[in-house]
């Protein structure tokens, strides 16, 4: 494959900033440090868990769409057919924005604004910040550019900023660990994050910016995903484990703060009131990259599986006054909703990623609508534990199954339902090669 099909570098180098700044959202500032402070002296062992699922996760996604050359409702519709393909694309496009862009808005006014002007009412933050997400979403051809251009860079810089001052002088030193379970710790952790899901959301809004770049043929837009895709994941890596080794020493002289607010502590201890200043800059433009970024991908998503029947900017809208209305719940009622339909669709979400590299995937398209299926009911267990059913029957199984001590005991079901699901499937995958 030539180098002749990637983008120019500048423009590779935009819009993987554009995408890095879409998943560095109020999550990946706020859950490393704390993770990082439980974890203490075992900060870089937490910090591979959390990347397992956030940055690897991000990368295989943006691999699965690059290899299918289609969003995740083109991958969805293929394995779950057209209705129930849809169906589960909305879901996560529905959290996004029902749950994550309310969380964005209103941690920027309970982190970013109060601190520094505790006079100005939420209305007011929400209404300015959705607006600015409005200004840029709304022209479908230059969201990248505001994205990559202005918002990025000012988020980047002060991320550095505050990175190499905590490294360089850190507050404290990391502490021994609070748990045993460190790795499944930071796993579980990064899946409040939501980008392995937003990935593959965000994976087909890229192909469609291709597209609108020129990039037209399947193999240009494969090479080019592949390397915007990669190089925003080794951005969030680096970005969560420094931010995980901040919490571990200089969150450790912050013993009681709770999530969110030792962010904050940190970047006062760190640096002062400048700190307290840069603190607010990093989560207001890391809040509204990603709001305007959701918002852009549910125009497109919602204009592709209507057919144009959703327009672009209908979408965009809709999804603007959604999030300003919701976001007066507030930060920690909206996590508390958020976190059991994550790990609903988690498990799905990895199967169809996993399955999604797979270059012949019509061969094994049936096996992986049975993998789905198997994992959204480990899932749904782990959905209805959130709730307060911890004793159910799916939760009580998966604990008892090889990896289960570690959160994660669907995993060898799921593959050998699969295998055996394959092995009965496979004469007629091969007698009607499409479906």
């Amino acid at each position: 494959m030539s180098k002749n099909n990637l983008l120019p570098v500048s423009v590779l180098i935009l819009i993987s900033g554009a995408m890095f700044s879409s998943h560095f959202g109020v999550g990946d500032l706020i859950f490393p440090p704390i993770l990082g402070r439980g974890a203490g002296t075992s900060w870089f062992i937490a910090a591979l868990g959390y990347m397992i699922v956030n940055s690897v996760g991000v990368w295989l996604a943006y691999l699965a769409c690059a290899h299918q050359n289609k969003s995740l409702a083109g991958i969805a519709t293929n394995i779950l057919g057209d209705v129930f393909g849809k169906i589960y694309t909305a879901i996560p496009i529905l959290i996004t924005v029902f749950f994550i862009l309310p969380r964005v808005s209103s941690a920027t006014h309970e982190m970013a604004v109060m601190p520094l002007l505790p006079g100005i009412p939420l209305w007011l933050t929400l209404a300015v910040f959705f607006l600015l997400c409005y200004y840029v979403a709304f022209t479908r051809a230059t969201v990248m550019d505001k994205l990559g251009k202005l918002l990025a860079p000012v988020l980047i810089l002060f991320v550095v900023i505050l990175v190499i001052k905590g490294i360089a002088t850190p507050l404290a030193a990391p502490e021994a660990p609070e748990s045993t379970n460190i790795l499944s710790t930071g796993m579980l952790e990064a899946y409040n994050t939501m980008n392995a899901i937003a990935a593959l959301l965000f994976g087909g809004w890229v192909l469609h910016e291709l597209s609108m770049r020129n990039i037209k043929t399947k193999e240009d837009q494969s090479v080019n995903l592949n390397v915007i895709g990669l190089s925003a994941a080794v951005l969030l890596g680096i970005t969560s484990t420094a931010l995980v080794y901040l919490g571990a020493s200089s969150g450790s002289f912050y013993p009681e703060a709770p999530i969110g607010v030792l962010s904050t502590n940190i970047s006062l201890g760190l640096l002062g009131q400048v700190g307290l200043v840069s603190f607010a800059i990093i989560m207001a433009f890391s809040c509204l990259t990603t709001a305007a970024a959701i918002i852009s991908m549910a125009g497109d998503m919602f204009l592709e599986m209507t057919n144009g029947k959703l327009s672009y900017r209908f979408t965009v809208t809709l999804a603007t006054i959604a999030g300003f209305t919701l976001g007066l719940v507030g930060l920690s009622r909206i996590i508390n909703y958020t976190v059991p339909w994550l790990v609903l669709l988690y498990p799905s979400i990895v199967v169809i990623i996993l399955s999604g590299l797979y270059y012949k995937f019509e061969k094994i398209r049936k096996a992986v609508v049975v993998g789905v299926i198997t994992a959204l009911f480990f899932g749904l267990g782990d959905m209805l534990a959130f709730y307060g059913l911890t004793g159910n029957f799916i939760t009580q199984l998966a604990s008892k199954l090889p990896l289960g001590g570690q959160g994660v005991g669907w995993i060898l079901p799921t593959i050998i339902i699969m295998v055996i699901a394959q092995i009965i499937f496979k004469p007629k995958v091969e007698e009607g090669k499409t479906s």
